[in-house]
């Protein structure tokens, strides 16, 4: 109980982030504060988010206090950004609700499970760390990319004919809210099957993709997935017949 009492004070001022030199004024009639630190984990009172870095748990009478999903990903992974699906839901252009948050960034990071969602980062080199902004959310600021660049990396690292799909959608659907110019300079950082993807969803959403096609290694094939049925002599591309039930190109 006095664990309890003692946490929910914390919560009161604190918050439900909470550094280790924060934690320590509440424990200095500890002598082994590491040790009590330790008791506190392991009763589920108190979740390590990184070395120093720990969140209070859903706890007592106070019921629950709620904290930005972009701020825990930030805090977790502090060389990060919030990008994928996340950020799209940040920006409007993706409504479902969401039990994994995947960020970019630039040092490599365990995943992370707090009260059922997941927190996941893919670690890329520093020229490859681009495409972001300092937002405004619930209770504070976060990193997150910009909907031109999370459109590219769902299609750069989770690439399947669900999220293929789910970018054709989205081209199609918000094509005045997203930044054409933008996202060709974008996808000039990733893989040749990623750009030459990028180029077949703008044809069959019928937005011109001009000036992504110089950039093509007319040279060399790619194949979108190992499903792929189709070829795109444009865009030297295998890809997927189910897409063309979006649209004909």
């Amino acid at each position: 109980m006095k664990d309890l009492l003692m946490i929910e004070k914390i919560l009161v001022t604190k918050g439900r982030i909470i550094t280790r030199e924060q934690l320590s004024l509440y424990l200095k009639k500890y002598k082994d504060k590491n040790k009590k630190i330790s008791s506190l984990i392991s009763k589920g009172l108190l979740v390590k988010l990184k070395r120093g870095t720990y969140y209070i748990s859903k706890i007592g009478s106070l019921g629950y206090t709620s904290i930005s999903n972009y701020i825990l990903a930030n805090t977790i992974g502090e060389q990060s950004f919030v990008s994928f699906e996340g950020a799209l839901k940040y920006h409007g252009l993706f409504n479902q609700g969401l039990r994994k948050y995947k960020s970019i960034s630039l040092k490599q990071y365990l995943t992370k499970t707090l009260e059922g969602t997941i927190y996941e980062y893919i670690n890329v080199k520093e020229e490859q760390y681009f495409g972001l902004n300092l937002e405004k959310v619930d209770g504070g600021n976060a990193k997150i990319a910009l909907k031109e660049r999370a459109l590219l990396d769902i299609l750069e690292y989770k690439r399947s004919i669900n999220t293929v799909s789910l970018v054709l959608e989205k081209l199609i659907e918000y094509d005045t809210e997203i930044d054409i110019q933008l996202l060709v300079k974008y996808a000039l950082h990733y893989s040749q099957t990623t750009t030459k993807t990028l180029g077949l969803l703008l044809d069959i959403a019928h937005i011109d993709s001009k000036g992504l096609e110089k950039y093509i290694n007319r040279k060399s094939t790619s194949r979108m997935l190992n499903t792929s049925d189709m070829f795109s002599n444009r865009w030297r591309l295998y890809y997927d017949s189910i897409l063309l039930e979006k649209q004909e190109i």
